[in-house]
């Protein structure tokens, strides 16, 4: 098998990557869990038998599992490690396995109340002759046992067998990592990031294998195949090399094949994963039933019934990327002529959809796809968000045809990427090398600057534009700079008299403007209005948008108070891309997942979500900009403890906020009330509350009057007036603020109860603190009892959180909104003086506050007090203690 050649070596100012020290244990907590309890047990199965092929992570498991039995005498055995002992050792000694078992039968025959883990990795490779110990070993009453073996379709020792299917073993198959694990193990295995188009194309190569995710890794380390760019590092020209490790497990199940069994693998390898008739028509049935016999084929039938053919899979990973990516160019030449032939050329691939995976197989093949199979691969890579290879694919069909189309498609394809470096470049080189084909890139160019938030740039590019298009780059603009009654009306112009190219992103347009005026119900009819639009439209790449209508979708849900139904599509919308390996497309799901989870007050999560790292990433300026806004809304909602770096870019503006602006002034006003600037806060909020009742952002307005209240902050005077909100979670934020202000229990309660219905928990807790604080001033002791009961309760599921409304929750005695702001600013570690100087007030006055403070509460000092401030079990507890 050849290996791909060794690259050229890197320039003097290049820096080296380094792999990560250690990795992340993903994806095996369940079975971890499993394994805990087995060794906790006294009765029942004596320990764990992992199976599963090379390289599904075995090893790592076993190594975690052991510690899971601190108490017991560990005998840890490696067979693999002890075959490299030489020959002539080996026959005069008995090996370092069979001494350690022999040492443990005598241990506990001395002694049979002694407590012991033997852990065996790769029990198959002992030998016969020590089988029959280790099934003494798992039988005995004072040990565990955990075995591992590698299954690649060869029969078991029959001893092992005899352990788990009479139930004294557990047995555990490992499947792959999914691909959620995989984006994790991958983000973790360079210090400084893997690219995020680089670590999907590894992990859909890789296919879940942990083992041949850092092979892959550490190969290209030492083979000089990673170049840094943007803050992380890539895989040089889109080239995974092919570990000799790898080779070396793979080699020897290859050559007990024959040619014609190799011949097929290659064939599915290079396929990717071929419909069964097609590979019939090159294969001899005999030879599929013997690959399959061997576990090396298999057949697999995921799509719904009626809709799709049963396709042929390499089974064992390791085979798959060494076959798909270790074959030489004239092989795999050699390889599709004969795939062609077989099939009388590409029109009947073609028919099946199967032009992707065949246009790419000629391009490393170094032959030239022809033009309607490469237009069509172009067409599904776009509608399948596969961007690695739309761009791959646009940068060949320009190549071999230029044209304006086909410039305007690759120019295309790198926004969709956003890889505006490289636009950049080619751009600048269409228009000095053939000027001709300039025409087309005019439309590309507008729609890089609106999406790099270039405003100014794009207006003094737009006059180039028909007017159809300059209408629709207005809208676009309008709605990220948060003008949503101008963007609204501008789309539903559109859509009347507009470009029919254009109708579904302006449908898609008025849905988000809709959304942040207020009326989510009129967004849920435009809603069905383009799903039955977008079902009666043929294919093609102006589906690559209709991804983001589940998006919006939910969105209208969330605005409406349907969390749990706006969750479900985020989840399924934000797995599928990651199953699928949807650069960008995966960030911006998650990025509006964490929206809906903060809402329910799941912050760390939503953190998780919302935090784009320079691996990670979306390449939009709005996306990345809106990441990182409600990454620094999460993390404000978080004890001062949990708090990470700030996420907040440094100097954002409003105006540059655009249609997050009302999150970045919550932001803020969060920050100076958390410093006493109860001032700032309070005029950030109302000056932000104005400019969206300017742009007709009546939800925005809703959500700033919330906050106000949130924060112990008087509403905008006079009261905004004319609020149009549809949605219970909408008018919900909005009656919160008047609850508030009026001190009406009834209404605080009728508040939280609908916050609790539709499942946003923190807010739910918030208004039932607030209740509770009601009752207390009007003398409800047994009420207010009942709604701080109800409020803990709803924070169980929330985890750890710390907002203004929750600080010392349940305590007996009642503080005002001024003790509950002191007691903070002296709980973050500011000294009387300065929360005198941030409040205008003088340091006796701040002192004395404080002074009640502790006695209300039970504190001793500015510690018990931060220990109280966040504590939801009653608190007594921690100063009782002192």
């Amino acid at each position: 098998m050849n290996s791909l050649p060794h690259p050229p070596h890197f320039p003097v100012t290049q820096p080296r990557p380094v792999l990560a020290t250690g990795s992340p244990f993903v994806g095996r907590v369940g079975e971890l869990e499993q394994i805990r309890r087995v060794l906790a047990s006294r009765r029942g199965p004596r320990g764990v038998l992992i199976a599963g092929p090379a390289g599904i992570g075995k090893s790592r498991l076993l190594h975690e599992a052991r510690a899971l039995a601190p108490g017991r005498q560990l005998i840890s055995l490696h067979p693999r490690a002890d075959a490299t002992v030489s020959g002539h050792d080996a026959g005069r000694r008995p090996s370092p396995a069979a001494r350690a078992l022999t040492d443990l039968v005598r241990t506990a025959e001395r002694d049979p109340a002694c407590a012991w883990l033997l852990c065996v990795d790769d029990a198959e490779l002992l030998g016969p002759a020590l089988w029959p110990l280790v099934y003494e070993a798992a039988r005995h009453p004072a040990g565990k046992v955990l075995l591992s073996v590698t299954g690649d379709g060869q029969a078991l020792p029959p001893e092992i067998q005899a352990l788990w299917s009479d139930h004294a073993l557990v047995r555990m198959d490992l499947q792959p990592l999914d691909a959620t694990d995989v984006k994790e193990l991958t983000d973790s295995l360079l210090e400084g990031g893997l690219g995020q188009t680089s670590a999907a194309r590894l992990a859909q190569l890789c296919a879940g294998s942990p083992r041949l995710l850092r092979e892959v890794t550490r190969t290209a380390v030492e083979q000089r195949l990673l170049v840094r760019a943007e803050g992380c590092w890539h895989f040089l020209h889109d080239q995974l090399p092919v570990p000799p490790s790898v080779l070396e497990l793979v080699d020897p199940q290859i050559r007990r094949l024959g040619a014609a069994g190799r011949e097929a693998l290659e064939l599915v390898a290079l396929a990717g994963e071929p419909r069964l008739s097609s590979v019939e028509r090159l294969c001899d049935a005999e030879q599929l039933e013997e690959l399959e016999q061997r576990a090396l084929l298999r057949t697999v039938d995921d799509a719904p019934a009626g809709s799709g053919e049963p396709r042929v899979r390499i089974t064992h990973p390791l085979v798959r990327y060494a076959l798909s990516c270790g074959l030489a160019p004239l092989r795999r030449r050699r390889r599709l002529r004969d795939w062609l032939a077989a099939h009388g050329g590409p029109a009947a691939l073609m028919a099946h959809d199967d032009c992707l995976r065949l246009a790419e197989w000629h391009l490393d093949a170094l032959e030239q796809p022809p033009r309607a199979l490469l237009d069509r691969a172009v067409e599904q890579s776009l509608r399948e968000q596969v961007l690695p290879s739309a761009i791959r694919l646009t940068r060949a069909g320009w190549r071999h045809y230029p044209g304006e189309d086909t410039a305007e498609l690759h120019a295309q394809a790198l926004i969709a990427g956003a890889e505006f470096t490289r636009l950049t470049s080619f751009v600048t080189t269409v228009r000095r090398s053939t000027p001709r084909y300039a025409r087309g890139l005019e439309r590309a160019e507008a729609r890089a600057l609106l999406l790099q938030a270039r405003y100014a740039e794009l207006d003094t590019v737009l006059p180039a534009l028909s007017e159809g298009e300059q209408d629709y780059y207005r809208m676009a603009a309008g709605y990220f700079q948060g003008r949503f009654a101008e963007a609204h009306a501008r789309a539903e112009t559109l859509r009347r008299t507009g470009p029919d190219a254009h109708a579904l992103e302006a449908g898609l347009i008025m849905m988000g403007s809709l959304c942040h005026m207020g009326l989510p119900d009129r967004a849920l009819c435009l809603y069905r209005t383009l799903r039955s639009e977008l079902e009666r439209t043929p294919g093609g790449p102006a589906k690559f948008h209709a991804d983001s209508l589940e998006e919006l979708h939910a969105s209208a849900l969330h605005y409406c108070g349907r969390f749990d139904e706006a969750e479900r599509i985020y989840w399924r919308e934000y797995a599928q891309a990651v199953q699928n390996h949807h650069v960008r497309v995966d960030a911006q799901r998650g990025l509006a997942l964490g929206h809906l989870l903060h809402d329910r007050g799941n912050i760390e999560v939503a953190l998780k979500c919302c935090t784009f790292t320079s691996s990670y990433r979306v390449g939009w300026r709005q996306w990345q900009v809106k990441a990182g806004i409600h990454a620094a809304l999460a993390l404000s909602s978080l004890p001062l403890d949990r708090r990470v770096a700030d996420p907040l870019p440094a100097g954002l503006t409003a105006d540059e906020a655009g249609h997050c602006a009302m999150v970045l002034a919550v932001v803020r006003a969060r920050r100076h009330h958390e410093r006493g600037e109860t001032a700032l806060a309070e005029r950030t909020l109302h000056d932000a509350v104005a400019r969206a009742l300017g742009d007709a952002a009546h939800a925005d307005a809703a959500i700033g009057l919330h906050e106000c209240a949130r924060l112990s902050l008087p509403a905008p005077e006079p009261p905004p007036t004319g609020l149009h909100l549809e949605g219970t979670f909408l008018q919900t934020r909005a009656a919160y603020a008047e609850a508030y202000r009026a001190r009406e229990p009834k209404l605080m309660g009728r508040v939280a109860r609908a916050f609790a219905e539709m499942g946003a928990d923190l807010f739910a807790a918030e208004a039932y603190a607030e209740l509770a604080r009601f009752h207390q001033r009007c003398g409800g002791a047994k009420a207010a009892t009942a709604a701080t009961a109800r409020a803990r309760e709803l924070l169980n599921g929330c985890g750890p959180v710390d907002t203004p409304p929750l600080r010392f929750l349940g305590r007996s005695a009642l503080l005002s909104d001024r003790e509950r702001l002191i007691a903070g600013l002296a709980a973050g570690g500011l000294p009387d003086k300065e929360i005198a100087e941030q409040l205008c007030l003088s340091v006796r006055t701040v002192s004395n506050t404080l002074y009640r403070v502790y006695q209300k509460v039970g504190a001793a000092n500015r510690r018990d007090l931060r220990l109280l401030m966040t504590q939801r079990d009653g608190g007594a507890s921690v100063v009782a203690e002192r």
